[in-house]
């Protein structure tokens, strides 16, 4: 069985960051049978880090003939069983990131990648839902108890019903500790659409929390697709909601951390003439 870790590029080590302790050696005896056995013994741990509540942040290198050369990236479960070979965001109850601080600590930062790229990996990697049936489609990553994203949402909505804009929306899960569960909810349900729509319809402002209940009993199956959503997201340079990926004409990518305003009128003239982004991620006049 083969592996396909997330690649980082390399860069020296970040300034400002408390480097991360090593793990033990016990720790690194485990993750190295642990990676020997998920990948064949194509891959072997080089560094382990001692990260929050017993995980164990790895960088691994691909060996033998025939393999990408690099250095790759993962998290280790507390009781050296699991394996979490996405670079996806690790975030704490304060808001630590500790993907990010881990990649920093071992001398791996990732450098954003650029526009086109992000919609080419939405297409082929993400699980996604569309809204509308109409006009150019926008590459959107809302998290269910974002704010902004329900500002975005409620000013957009208007413009996808009337069939002049559809979002794909690519659901993340970071903000809160409920907002991984939130996003599976809603993509397990039979319409995404409409479970979106619920969530937004309930939204509360006042502590910012998506409507929608998480869902009870998460399946590692659909835990992994958020995980794989945010870690796509954490590739485009901020781990940040709503981020939106649209073509400006055809072959030219935009992307947005935010916008500046959330308003109808400013959606509408900020999206008036653009492509399309295609099922390939290809953008289309």
């Amino acid at each position: 069985m083969s592996l396909a870790f997330c690649a980082t590029a390399l860069a020296g080590s970040a300034s400002g960051v408390s480097p991360m302790p090593p793990a033990s050696s016990a720790q690194l005896q485990q993750a190295q049978k642990l990676i020997g056995t998920v990948t064949d013994h194509r891959v072997r741990v080089v560094k382990a880090l001692q990260g929050p509540d017993g995980m164990v942040a790895l960088e691994g290198v691909a060996v033998g003939p025939g393999h990408p050369k690099g250095k790759a990236f993962a998290w280790m479960t507390p009781n050296g069983k699991g394996l979490i070979p996405v670079a996806a965001p690790l975030v704490g109850i304060h808001k630590t990131n500790w993907t990010e601080r881990a990649l920093m600590s071992l001398g791996m930062e990732q450098k954003p990648v650029p526009a086109k790229t992000v919609a080419d990996w939405i297409a082929k990697r993400a699980r996604t839902f569309l809204l509308g049936t109409k006009g150019p489609i926008v590459d959107t990553f809302l998290d269910p108890n974002c704010i902004f994203c329900h500002k975005f949402y409620e000013a957009a909505m208007p413009l996808v019903r009337k069939g002049d804009l559809r979002l794909r929306v690519t659901l993340v899960g970071f903000l809160k500790p409920s907002s991984a569960d939130k996003a599976a909810a809603i993509l397990l349900a039979k319409s995404p659409a409409k479970a979106l729509a619920y969530n937004e319809a309930h939204f509360r402002v006042a502590v910012e929390e998506g409507g929608i209940r998480p869902i009870r009993h998460p399946h590692p199956a659909i835990t992994g697709v958020v995980g794989a959503n945010t870690g796509i997201l954490s590739h485009t340079g901020a781990l940040a909601t709503p981020t939106i990926v649209y073509c400006k004409k055809p072959g030219d990518f935009v992307m947005s951390h935010g916008l500046d305003n959330y308003s109808a009128h400013y959606l509408r003239k900020l999206f008036h003439g653009i492509g399309s982004i295609d099922a390939v991620g290809g953008c289309t006049g």
